[in-house]
């Protein structure tokens, strides 16, 4: 189903100020001690940077950490925190929003930096407090750790892509400075797969994309991983099996009609992916780790 959208990716979603932000970016990153890497629980892989990794990640050690976690599979996540480490690669799954121990992550970090100090054979104490930068694509939770990371609120949250603009040095407690960065896509995604899922999760705008081919998408997703308890909850007569008509049949259910008497697929389609967003229709992962087989009791593996 996923092959009727495999086509050439557009770039509407990489604006001048991301390329500008990426200068500053590595500019400013001789300044770092570790690079915090956040990524999205529900598509790991997929919402990785390799421009950022190429270009940052080659000349300074990283953390990866998987936010939204509470909106993704709970197996899924231990399975994708298996894959992870099985590839030497240590990974935190947590809810930025709901933070309980902020000061633990932090306190890891930094521990983590000092380690690598002595590993390198430095001898003398750092006098001076760890610096970190952290970095992921738009709207994937970045301003809200670092609100919860420290005492008082300073950086821009907002359910936009793309709302913080400009780097901030933020500090943290235990001795610990924080450079959060504005979030940045790259110049040209795989295809469109993967413009299409990066919008159904939020960190493409959705104007950038007709939403009933992303409502379409999504829903041929949740069929190829055997999601059905997702389309199940939105509570239709019938399901059928092209995406497109369970999006008129959603429209229907839910009464929204354009003059005339037609299906307003495209508002239909709208509350589909705010629904999904928010978790309303359940906690599903959209990928899986490589090394298994997607269809392979994808339903248990999502409970």
């Amino acid at each position: 189903m996923a092959n009727n959208f495999n086509q050439s990716a557009r770039q509407t979603w990489f604006p001048g100020h991301m390329l500008k932000a990426e200068k500053a970016m590595a500019e400013a990153l001789d300044l770092v001690d570790l690079v915090v890497v956040l990524l999205d629980a529900r598509a790991p892989l997929s919402t990785r940077n390799p421009r950022l990794e190429q270009r940052l990640l080659s000349r300074r050690p990283h953390a990866l950490v998987a936010n939204k976690s509470d909106l993704a599979s709970g197996v899924q996540n231990r399975r994708w925190k298996e894959w992870f480490e099985s590839h030497g690669q240590p990974i935190d799954f947590l809810e930025a929003s709901h933070l309980k121990k902020p000061e633990a992550l932090t306190t890891r970090w930094k521990e983590l930096v000092l380690k690598l100090r002595q590993e390198r054979g430095a001898t003398r104490p750092l006098m001076r407090p760890v610096r970190l930068m952290i970095v992921g694509i738009p709207n994937i939770g970045k301003s809200t750790l670092v609100n919860h990371l420290r005492t008082r609120n300073i950086a821009k949250v907002g359910a936009r892509p793309g709302v913080s603009r400009q780097n901030q040095w933020v500090p943290l407690a235990g001795g610990v400075e924080l450079l959060d960065t504005p979030g940045l896509l790259w110049p040209q995604l795989k295809d469109k797969n993967h413009e299409l899922l990066l919008t159904a999760l939020g960190n493409i705008p959705d104007e950038s994309t007709d939403p009933t081919l992303t409502a379409e998408f999504l829903i041929a997703r949740f069929q190829e991983l055997g999601l059905a308890d997702a389309l199940k909850a939105l509570d239709l007569p019938e399901i059928s099996t092209e995406p497109a008509e369970v999006l008129e049949q959603l429209a229907v259910r839910r009464k929204m009609f354009l003059p005339g008497g037609r299906p307003a697929l495209a508002n239909a389609a709208q509350g589909f992916l705010k629904d999904y967003r928010a978790g309303r229709l359940g906690r599903y992962t959209l990928e899986v780790p490589p090394a298994e087989e997607p269809a392979e009791d994808a339903e248990e593996a999502q409970a």
